[in-house]
């Protein structure tokens, strides 16, 4: 397994980072053959690939896309077969986002975050129209008054993907104490799989979103949670750090 970065960025905080700066970006996950998107035969076209397709308007004609085989997909013990894929769209989202030029590493994005802030900047200085992009901040011009107003944190990135991918939840509370139960059990044998640093990281992001409280009694954050578990299994079943384009 490839190391990964101390400083990597998941893929759905990654996705958040860019819908902010493309607010109708829209992504799709297909299986296909990788001769369908350009992959040679010799070099594996044959074979079937999980592919994320990311439109940055619904306009666009060309999607940008990130794939991953099929056959690197993985079920660990008393895992549904849905889980695998599930990792697999994971892998592909963040490779699409990497192409879309969202890097999976702090200090890459730091360099982004810096250029956009500065064009932001720039912008609202000489009176031009203000640049897209700048995730930290965002500069407004208010008559001679420079108003920086904060953005989402990571947590409300992640919920912006949780949203994106099943839908806004209408009602807060679980349905029942059975349900609630069965998917605190389920994701903790998901944790108990992990390696020790994703354990502790797991414990700490929980402890974040929902301090000392088990089970999470609030189904968006006990979905942001498990979000965040699910990208830490995509981390380590990787056996690559996404540096294919």
């Amino acid at each position: 397994m490839a190391q990964i970065a101390e400083d990597y960025v998941s893929p759905s905080v990654r996705w958040g980072m860019l819908k902010q700066d493309h607010p109708d970006a829209i992504f799709e996950f297909t299986h296909v053959k990788g001769v369908e998107i350009g992959i040679p035969e010799k070099f594996g076209g044959e074979e079937e690939y999980c592919v994320c397709q990311i439109l940055l308007s619904p306009t666009d004609e060309l999607p940008i896309i990130g794939y991953k085989p099929i056959s690197d997909a993985r079920n660990g013990k008393n895992d549904h077969a849905s889980d695998a894929w599930n990792i697999l769209c994971t892998k592909a989202l963040g490779r699409a986002v990497k192409r879309a030029g969202y890097d999976d590493t702090a200090s890459a994005l730091k360099v982004l975050v810096t250029y956009q802030q500065r064009k932001a900047e720039h912008g609202a200085i000489s009176g031009n129209v203000l640049a897209d992009g700048d995730y930290l901040h965002r500069v407004a011009e208010t008559s001679n008054e420079v108003v920086i107003e904060p953005l989402p944190t990571e947590e409300q990135a992640i919920e912006m993907v949780t949203e994106q991918l099943g839908g806004e939840l209408v009602e807060d509370e679980w349905d029942s104490d059975s349900h609630m139960n069965g998917c605190h059990e389920e994701i903790k044998k998901i944790i108990s799989r992990l390696p020790d640093d994703s354990i502790e990281k797991a414990r700490e992001y929980r402890k974040t979103i929902a301090g000392k409280e088990w089970p999470i009694t609030s189904v968006s954050k006990f979905n942001t949670f498990q979000l965040f578990i699910e990208d830490l299994v995509a981390q380590n079943e990787s056996d690559d750090t996404e540096e294919e384009f």
